[in-house]
């Protein structure tokens, strides 16, 4: 079941006239995860932390309230949807006085004037309308015949709509950083710096590489790494300060 936050976002995206591939540049994400939200599916992220971060961004760039979208995922997507216990019907709720069964014959005497009633209806319906009760001044003949079709000329069918290219598969290194809580980072990407500073808790940061990522974290503890699609957790402890770089060919960081 839908829970608004696709159409939410798909709609003030369609109303600035911008195209997933537009949003996706500028907030630096892939488009397919920009088109998983739209669509709903959020079991496509490896975590709801990297889902929360990518629906926060998205919605901000859109200048839509990301507070709500996001109170609406806790409450549709992250918690369980079942009734409280004070709405569920139990044998024990108070019931109302039950009233006496009428006799049988009652009901049979009631059945019968019904039949008597109907079939006199239906025999004054056909009399009336019969073939020996017409007027002798209106005419006997055969209805007139219905007009023919008017000929439209074969069916246009609508132009298809052409689907987006499909987007290249990136075979190099990808590092999503989830922040559950505010923490000072900073991103070197192949060699330059591309980010510094304090990222917001909320946020999903994403980075991608030829052949190295290295990163600098200041509250260790409140940050998640994901590589290549691997969730690899806290890269330490919380207020930690931790380094660690990512090579394309190594799967293990270096710390």
């Amino acid at each position: 079941m839908s829970t608004g936050i696709g159409d939410a976002l798909r709609e003030a995206r369609e109303a600035q006239g911008r195209t997933v591939e537009d949003v996706a540049r500028v907030i630096r994400s892939r488009a397919e995860q920009l088109r998983a939200l739209e669509d709903e599916r959020f079991d496509v992220f490896t975590g709801e932390v990297y889902a929360k971060g990518f629906l926060r961004s998205y919605a901000i760039e859109l200048g839509l309230d990301h507070e709500e979208l996001l109170d609406i995922f806790r409450t549709r997507v992250s918690a369980p949807n079942e009734l409280p216990a004070s709405t569920l019907v139990t044998g024990s709720m108070p019931r109302g006085p039950r009233r006496s069964t009428p006799p049988a014959w009652l009901t049979w005497l009631f059945i019968g004037a019904l039949v008597v009633a109907g079939l006199g209806f239906l025999g004054m319906i056909s009399t009336r309308f019969s073939p020996d009760t017409a007027s002798p001044d209106e005419p006997q003949g055969a209805p007139p015949a219905p007009a023919p079709p008017v000929d439209e000329g074969p069916e246009t069918a609508p132009p298809p709509t052409p689907e987006p290219d499909p987007e290249p598969e990136f075979d190099g290194l990808e590092i999503l950083v989830a922040l559950e809580e505010a923490s000072w980072l900073r991103a070197t990407v192949d060699g330059a710096v591309v980010f510094e500073g304090i990222a917001a808790a909320g946020e999903t940061l994403q980075y991608q590489a030829d052949d190295q990522i290295a990163l600098r974290v200041g509250n260790a503890g409140g940050v998640r790494i994901q590589r290549n699609g691997t969730d690899l957790g806290a890269p330490g402890a919380r207020g930690e300060v931790v380094e660690v770089t990512y090579d394309v060919d190594d799967p293990d960081p270096v710390a």
